[in-house]
């Protein structure tokens, strides 16, 4: 052959070759995404190779989701990589890190390291990768060195919380991050109450080296959790286990739709009209739901594909089908589906026997991860498989599996790759060439003792403060040896704080090299004492370096410290200098540390908080205290509320009974909550979270009689119990009353009945007396009353020796105790213990019937009388000497110290929507007064039963006391000197004083009342535990007050437009609900969206009228944050009508409101002038110069404005639109 010839033949193959290369590079495509795209697809048009093998994997450190209690949002269960080229990026929820891995070998590029768990997938675009944690921040980080480009703060400001467990940001980032036409939309913010809200920033800015202004709209009431979507003009946002909100983006409107949400979850995707959610299939143009369940599915445009009871399955969106068949009236209907393509079962694995394959493919699920090409990949069980799709896509068949070592979770494909990531949380590397796979982990070093005085320093100090497990703050790391000491010799959870950048960077890489970072140790960069810890956090508090706190410490500076202390024990122990001791000596003598004790022991000072919060309280029975009063004495909790903690170990939902078991109540105290689940008692840290410790309790079908709760399902669920400072008392299953140690759960005496067939009934505890009611078969009454409480029994609380009996006439359903009496209905009451059978209704008695006042200490009657009265719930008042007998249908009050009759009261419960079983009966003694929370809502005197009365705000008139709540509810209401705490749908509150019921939305309470006011913080355990209802989040948190918060309410008060004149009012423009601020004024928002308000006649006026909204937390300052934080834009004019009818002129102060809210605003940009009654007050009001800047309040106050009937405010616009936040209008005094 010539060499001319060769040559083209040589061109030839090079040619090709080139061409080859060409067409793959056209073909590779990354996976920039989760689930590749902005409608979650995962599907991509790059064809892999038809062979795989291993290239190698990387073991990385096993993470904790956010909430392993609830799959339904476990969006961070495992690993969720993306890929750019030739690189993997992956971000840790375990070590707070996003990590970059070489796509072809394994090894670690860079780490970044943010100042919270990363619990979401990383998104790349161009030369960017983009990431959000639960800091509350939203990363740029240049893709090639992991180097930050910039850090945006999406939360409103630096306010902390522990979130699952970890410390966070009071707005952790959890709406996963989407890209779709250059523009990113994410969202921060859990909890609506304290404000979530979505942001859109324009990634093409992201080469900039500072963030972005995005675009922030405030959500009300959306709970955002899982990864967003974008689909054309909608954007899907998933809010956990509801239903996914849709916001048209060309309107900014959110689109109504409703689908079934018993199965919804964080995992959304969706094409062209279609959404997939959990397991709903729903059309949105339609507005249809198909009965198609494809869960997590894998898309395309006019297919989708997924499994379904062990078989994976392809359904056609385009071609729909009509079936026909015959109704129950035998009438024929007809149905349109989606039409089933093929099904095909999931390969079965070789080493699973037959005989055994349906039990393990029941266990072992299917699952279709993505589409490559014309393949679909999936997992089942510890093999991965691909199937081959057919050329007209109406068959598959099995073309791969690959049986591997470890449970594989999910799977992405780019660039010629198939990485699988597995539950270990292992990522695996599968491509075209066959070689030997290699195994890669990370580097992990040794905490090393030292030769420094490090360890014997640490090892004086934990000998003086002997810590538990709690939270340690070290503020000022120094060079990490005192961390490495403290996670060496104690068990502490170890949070620093450190100002130097570069130090934070060493020290996390260094203690995730050890293996500890994330799990033991965290370090925040910040200014130790201007890092907004939570309040109560820690147990003990240190420094590595005390300069970092600021020279010299300022009384403010110690307050700050102190607040962080738990109380109970919490201690900061330092090495001050003597003048640093002398200073802190004073503000300790000032008494500005409350209940603060200071010694100084060699180098050490030790500054502890002793004993519980001032004004702080326990609640240590099932129904507050042994008088049944429903009502804790804690001053603390009061509105507005913010989180403290939530989610973690405590919201686990096998600490917890169902819901309709209507397990028992918890108790609070010392800074502890005692909850009793399925065999277990467990003690929680309020202020933590915490696990303290858990104890086995045996169970039988009849643990405790005489319990009231749920019995529809055969079951009494729980064991009486009670808690005080220095015991636990709980009546277990063997007829044991066990006395448990607080502290430990550690047992200290097991009491018993002095009969063996005696059953312990509800236990009281008063000074060294502990008391029951025995319960048996009655011989008078036979076994149609089944076993009755015949019996009352006082024993020695600490030696169980009995100090008297005294026996019933005819049984003692219901007690209460007071300080040396206890006061007992004594009576036979069918069916009074079957709650839901007897509905709250008022159970057929015996008309032989006492009420008696028995000496605590003798247990010899007092007084004694018949009546005729019916107790199903009885309580009493030690500040007036009152006991209350009630059931549905009324009320009775009898003087305590002789048994006298004060009043009754024929007042039945109305309920308001709920159970009544659970509700009828109870009333709450709140200080001097009854709160009938049985509905509609009143309150009467202790003595007299007269209605309360209070003074209307707008009005000036006294009018009854009245609340209310909307919403469907199971549980009673409980109060506190402030709250009134119940479940309206979702949790609620009524401020007690206003009458104004708050919502705390994204969470609902349990069965039994679940908002428990104990120890300084608003206790809200998980007794919601297996409700299958769509709201967001069933976990464990913890309220305390937070005068910054938002507060939002509706009422029961009422004006009357034909009679009553308007005293003072605010109308809010675009405000959530109505509000009082502390000046007495109530403002009502406009338009109503709140509930149920005042209706005072407002009218408005304006060309292109349009209202906004932001959260006041975003208000950098002004008067009154949370009426300037909303308005209206293109407002003419606004009248208030003040008096019907009226003649005379009146002299009013009329207070103006207004804000800013674009952003970037400058001095000159909006102009108007504002007249009221006609007459110029305000001219060329440039709010931007007056304020000082954008989101920034400012307030205009105008005495002697005279007006009759009517109030006017007109505006006239300049300059751009005008503009108003609010107008508060007060009437004067007449002169």
């Amino acid at each position: 052959m010539s060499s001319r010839v060769l040559r083209l033949a040589g061109l030839s193959w090079i040619c090709l070759l080139s061409c080859l290369l060409c067409t793959a590079s056209l073909q590779a495509e990354d996976w920039p995404a989760w689930r590749k795209n902005a409608q979650r697809t995962a599907a991509t048009s790059e064809q892999l190779p038809e062979t795989l093998h291993q290239q190698w994997s990387r073991q990385l450190s096993a993470i904790q989701p956010a909430w392993p209690e609830d799959p339904r949002i476990q969006f961070d269960a495992h690993y969720e990589p993306v890929i750019s080229g030739d690189t993997i990026f992956v971000g840790s929820s375990r070590n707070d890190s996003v990590s970059a891995f070489d796509l072809n070998s394994g090894q670690q590029k860079w780490r970044y390291y943010a100042n919270g768990p990363v619990r979401f997938a990383p998104l790349v675009s161009g030369p960017n990768v983009y990431f959000a944690a639960d800091d509350g921040c939203f990363y740029c980080l240049n893709a090639a060195d992991g180097s930050l480009r910039w850090k945006f703060r999406a939360a409103p400001n630096g306010r902390k919380a522990l979130a699952n467990g970890r410390l966070s940001s009071v707005w952790p980032i959890r709406g996963g991050a989407v890209l779709s036409e250059g523009k990113i939309y994410f969202t921060c913010g859990v909890w609506p109450f304290e404000g979530t809200f979505l942001y859109t920033l324009d990634a093409e800015t992201g080469a900039a080296l500072e963030p972005p202004q995005p675009e922030m709209t405030a959500l009300k009431g959306l709970t955002p959790q899982g990864y967003l979507v974008k689909n054309g003009n909608r954007l899907l946002i998933p809010c956990g286990r509801s239903v996914a909100a849709c916001l048209d983006l060309e309107t900014g409107k959110f689109i109504s739709h409703r689908y079934g949400n018993r199965a919804t979850n964080y995992h959304v995707s969706s094409i062209g009209p279609y959404i997939f959610h959990g397991g709903s299939t729903f059309q949105m143009d339609a507005k249809k739901e198909y009965d198609v369940s494809a869960r997590n599915p894998v898309l395309t445009d006019d297919k989708v594909y997924f499994a379904e009871g062990g078989k994976l399955v392809a359904y056609d969106l385009k071609k729909l089908k009509i079936v026909k068949s015959i109704d129950r009236r035998g009438k024929e209907v007809s149905k349109t589906v989606l039409n089933q393509i093929w099904s095909l079962p999931a390969p079965q694995p070789q080493d699973i026997p037959q005989k055994e394959y349906a039990a393990w493919a029941k266990a072992h699920p299917p699952q279709l991860d993505l589409k490559a090409g014309n393949q679909l990949f999936g997992h089942q069980g510890k093999t991965i498989f691909a199937l081959d799709l057919a050329d007209d896509g109406k068959s598959a068949s099995v073309s791969w599996t690959k049986t591997l070592t470890e449970t594989p979770v999910s799977m992405i494909a780019a660039n010629g790759a198939l990485v699988v990531v597995t539950q270990e949380g292992s990522l695996l590397c599968f491509r075209d060439k066959q070689t030997e796979p290699k195994t890669l982990s990370e580097e992990r070093t040794q905490l090393a003792s030292g030769a420094d005085e490090g360890p014997s320093k640490t090892r004086d100090l934990l000998a003086l403060t002997q810590p538990g497990k709690g939270y340690c703050l070290v503020l000022g790391a120094g060079n990490g040896r005192l961390l490495e000491e403290l996670a060496r010799q104690s068990d502490l959870n170890i949070i620093a704080v450190e100002p130097d950048q570069q130090k934070v960077t060493d020290l996390r890489q260094h203690f995730d090299q050890a293996g500890v970072y994330g799990s033991r140790i965290v370090i925040l960069q910040g200014e130790p004492l201007a890092s907004d810890l939570p309040a109560y956090l820690a147990e003990l508090i240190v420094s590595a370096d005390l300069k970092t706190l600021g020279e010299p410490l300022s009384a403010e500076a110690w307050k700050t410290l102190y607040r962080s202390l738990r109380p109970y024990g919490g201690q900061a122990c330092l090495e001050l200098s003597d003048k640093d001791f002398d200073r802190l000596s004073k503000t300790v003598d000032e008494k500005l540390l409350p209940r603060a004790n200071l010694e100084r022991k060699q180098s050490w000072t030790l500054l502890t908080r002793v004993g519980a919060l001032p004004g702080s309280a326990d609640w240590t029975h099932e129904y507050g205290d042994a008088s049944n009063t429903l009502m804790s004495h804690d001053e603390l909790v009061k509105a507005p509320l913010g989180v403290l903690w939530f989610g973690g170990p405590a919201g686990h939902g096998d600490l917890f009974y169902n819901r309709h078991d209507w397990g028992p109540s918890t108790a609070v105290i010392q800074g502890r909550m005692f909850l009793q689940g399925p065999g277990k008692l467990t003690a929680v840290d309020v202020y933590t979270g915490q696990i303290l410790w858990q104890i086995p309790l045996k169970e039988t079908p009849e643990n405790s009689p005489g319990r009231r709760g749920q019995d529809y399902e055969n079951k009494l669920a729980g064991f009486h119990f009670l808690a005080t400072d220095d015991s636990i008392y709980l009546v277990n299953s063997d007829n044991i009353c066990l006395r448990l140690d607080p502290a430990t759960g550690k047992t200290l005496a097991e009491f018993k009945l002095p009969h063996p067939e005696d059953q312990w009934g509800r236990i009281r505890v008063h000074e060294d007396l502990l008391l029951t009611s025995a319960f048996r078969v009655s011989p008078k009454m036979g076994k149609k009353f089944g076993k009755l409480p015949l019996e009352l029994i006082a024993m020695n609380r600490h030696t169980g020796k009995i100090i008297w009996k005294h026996p019933a006439k005819l049984s003692f359903p219901v007690v209460s105790l007071s300080d040396d009496r206890i006061y007992v209905f004594d009576g036979a009451l069918e069916n009074f213990y079957s709650d839901y059978k007897r509905r709250g209704e008022v159970p057929k008695a015996l008309a032989e019937r006492y009420i008696k006042a028995i000496d605590v200490q003798t247990g010899k009657v007092i007084w004694e009388q018949s009546t005729d009265v019916i107790g199903t719930w009885i309580s009493y008042s030690k500040g007036k000497d009152v006991l209350l007998v009630t059931n549905r249908e009324g009320i009775s009050a009898f003087r305590g110290k002789d048994g006298s009759e004060l009043w009754k009261k024929y007042a039945k419960g109305q309920g308001f929507r709920g159970h009544p079983e659970n509700l009828w009966d109870k009333i709450i003694i709140w200080n001097d007064r009854i709160l009938d929370q049985r509905g509609p809502g009143k309150s009467y005197d202790l003595e007299t039963g007269e209605p309360i009365l209070r003074t209307n705000p707008i009005t000036g008139k006294p009018i009854p006391w009245e609340f209310t709540k909307s919403g469907h509810h199971c549980n009673y209401a409980i109060a506190s000197p402030h709250l009134m705490t119940f479940r309206a749908d979702s949790a609620g509150f009524c401020d007690i004083d206003s009458t104004n019921t708050s919502r705390l939305e994204g969470f609902r309470t349990g069965c039994r009342n679940s908002l428990v006011p104990a120890n300084g913080v608003l206790n809200s355990p998980n007794m919601a535990h297996g409700c299958s209802c769509g709201y967001s989040l069933f976990t464990s948190l913890a309220l305390t007050h937070v005068p910054e918060s938002e507060v939002w309410s509706y009422s029961a008060l009422a004006v009357d437009a034909k009679q009553d004149e308007v005293q003072r009012v605010g109308i809010n423009l675009g405000a959530p609900g109505d509000r009082q601020a502390d000046n007495g004024t109530l403002w009502l928002d406009y338009p109503n969206v709140g509930g149920s308000s005042p209706v005072i006649s407002v009218h408005v006026a304006g060309n292109n009228l349009k209202y906004f909204r932001k959260h006041s937390a975003f208000v950098e300052s002004g008067d009154l944050k949370w009426v300037a934080a909303s308005g209206a834009e293109g407002l003419s004019s606004l009248t208030v009508k003040l008096a019907p009818d009226a003649k005379t002129e009146r002299r009013y102060t009329v207070r103006l409101y207004f804000l800013e809210p674009e952003e970037g605003t400058r001095p000159g940009q909006r102009i108007f002038d504002v007249s009221l009654q006609g007459k110029p007050v305000l001219q060329e009001l440039d709010i931007v110069k007056a304020a000082q800047g954008d989101n920034r309040g400012t307030m205009h106050e105008f005495q002697g404005v005279t007006a009759t009937d009517q109030l006017t405010v007109e505006l006239n616009a300049i300059k751009g639109q005008t503009l108003l936040s609010g107008v508060e209008i007060i009437a004067e005094e007449a002169p």
